[in-house]
């Protein structure tokens, strides 16, 4: 059985992986209601820029709690 801090930390990741799937998703909606493509652009590149950041978290935890 993992220890508490270590399952502190597994907690900790999900949270901040399901903030940026939240902050995703609420990208992509704001992305599909406008027709301007400089907001759409800029939308989109956030969506990478938070994909990005969603994938280091999780090396991040592969690597801690391995």
């Amino acid at each position: 059985m993992p220890d508490p801090d270590t399952l502190r930390r597994a907690a900790a990741v999900a949270d901040v992986i399901d903030a940026l799937s939240v902050a995703r998703c609420s990208a992509q909606l704001a992305g599909g209601e406008t027709d301007e493509f400089a907001v759409r652009e800029l939308l989109l590149t956030a969506i990478q820029q938070i994909d990005r950041a969603a994938a280091a978290v999780r090396r991040l935890c592969d690597a801690r709690l391995v």
